[in-house]
């Protein structure tokens, strides 16, 4: 098996949030989650305009003690900004038969040793016809070299996207 490499797709999708955090006033509307899971901790990151009314939360817990705090913005986005500077990506397929959730987390994550980073983004920029989305799981990782000892030593290849574009049920590449 061979994993598909993200890397060009996440420079994209930065791009695309580094837009949405500069000009949000561009946005008819915007959802924006995010969930990243390195070293036991969760970072989680959502905005949303709907209907003219913005909302956002910003908060970080530890899954060991389920403790959690709330984070500025800016450290927040921060730490999505390091997970996207690294060097390559795979994306999971979703296909987590006979996982169970912390099952599924420590094994994308190889025992807690590669982060992971959950994604839904969709926007409307003001004067398009449609909206625009993508909902997709990412394991990051520090270069090719990294990439191919990760596949290398996960148990279940079915996990990691084969071929791109990428598209299931519950989730997906641009659309």
């Amino acid at each position: 098996m061979s994993a598909a490499f993200y890397r060009d797709y996440i420079v994209d999708l930065k791009a695309r949030m580094d837009d949405l955090h500069a000009d949000t006033a561009a946005y008819q509307t915007y959802a924006l989650t995010m969930e990243l899971l390195a070293q036991k901790n969760l970072v989680s990151y959502a905005m949303k305009r709907q209907r003219g009314q913005t909302d956002s939360l910003f908060y970080r817990r530890d899954t060991s003690t389920g403790q959690r705090a709330q984070m500025p913005q800016q450290a927040a986005y921060g730490v999505f900004a390091g997970f996207f500077g690294l060097g390559q990506f795979l994306a999971s397929s979703g296909r987590a038969e006979g996982l169970g959730e912390e099952q599924f987390a420590e094994t994308l994550t190889a025992d807690w040793t590669y982060p992971t980073c959950a994604v839904q983004f969709s926007f409307r920029k003001k004067g398009q016809s449609r909206a625009t989305s993508m909902k997709m799981l990412f394991i990051g990782l520090n270069g090719d070299a990294d990439a191919a000892a990760y596949e290398a030593r996960l148990a279940r290849p079915a996990l990691l996207i084969e071929t791109r574009p990428f598209a299931s049920n519950i989730l997906w590449e641009w659309k």
